[in-house]
């Protein structure tokens, strides 16, 4: 009898553990997706300023104003601090790619991003500044 309530009291902790731990790595899940979709909107969106040329006063500039305001707005709620602080000194620059410094700083951002996002990995700042902005730019 006695091991057959101790049995039964290890299965009910053993499942309420188990919810708990799933439950919370769901969570962490959620929290990484959130922070990946909100730095990968940013790019997208910095891609399409630079390669669609939108007019800030048309109708598609506009709204690619509004669509890089919102992932800014999700990155400052959900980014890793890392990500904020090289985002607000791109930011502070004058977030453009028009100076060595702005490039620099724009390389840092995406470096941080892909930091947080993938963790140890890590690739060279020349040859994510030559994907990012072009060889030309990169040397």
């Amino acid at each position: 009898m006695n091991t057959a309530v101790f049995s039964l009291i290890g299965l009910v902790v053993g499942a309420v553990l188990q919810f708990l731990f799933t439950r919370h790595l769901d969570n962490k899940k959620h929290q990484r997706d959130l922070r990946a979709k909100a730095y990968s909107d940013y790019l997208q969106c910095v891609s399409e300023h630079a390669n669609l040329g939108h007019q800030k006063n048309s109708t598609e500039g506009r709204q690619l104003g509004a669509k890089t305001a919102d992932a800014k707005c999700r990155i400052s709620l959900y980014g890793a601090p890392a990500v904020i602080s090289a985002f607000a000194s791109f930011e502070r620059l004058g977030a453009a790619m028009n100076t060595n410094e702005q490039c620099s700083a724009f390389t840092d951002m995406v470096a941080a991003m892909r930091q947080d996002t993938l963790g140890s990995s890590s690739v060279a700042q020349a040859d994510l500044e030559a994907v990012l902005l072009g060889v030309r730019r990169a040397t």
